[in-house]
């Protein structure tokens, strides 16, 4: 495998780049029209109004009532899903101690001479 070659740059443009791409050729091919570079700052009769302070913005908020508290469903449901996941729980260990029984703790019948 080759040694790695870690390069250095100067940060400077490389040589003979400023001959091929000069900056005048840059700015004459920008379109004056569309650039936000040539454009004059908003003047005084503008229709841009000024921004009010945050404290302002602040004070002069509206307040809110309360949200009214959601009236409470039935219970019921909730009972019946939990008995319900209660019972298949209990089904499930009853399951898994079957399974375990037969496999590993039943007496075998072999009969031996």
């Amino acid at each position: 495998m080759p040694e790695p070659v870690f390069r250095k740059t100067s940060g400077y443009l490389p040589q003979g780049f400023e001959k091929k791409f000069s900056q005048d050729e840059v700015k004459s091919d920008v379109d004056d029209d569309t650039s936000t570079a040539s454009m004059s700052r908003p003047n005084e009769l503008s229709d841009v109004e000024p921004q009010p302070e945050i404290s302002e913005v602040i004070e002069e908020a509206p307040v809110l009532a309360a949200p009214k508290p959601e009236p409470k469903k039935g219970g019921a449901m909730k009972v019946i899903f939990s008995v319900f996941g209660i019972l298949i729980a209990l089904g499930l260990v009853l399951v898994f101690i079957a399974v375990v029984y037969y496999l590993f703790l039943m007496p075998s019948s072999s009969s031996t001479f």
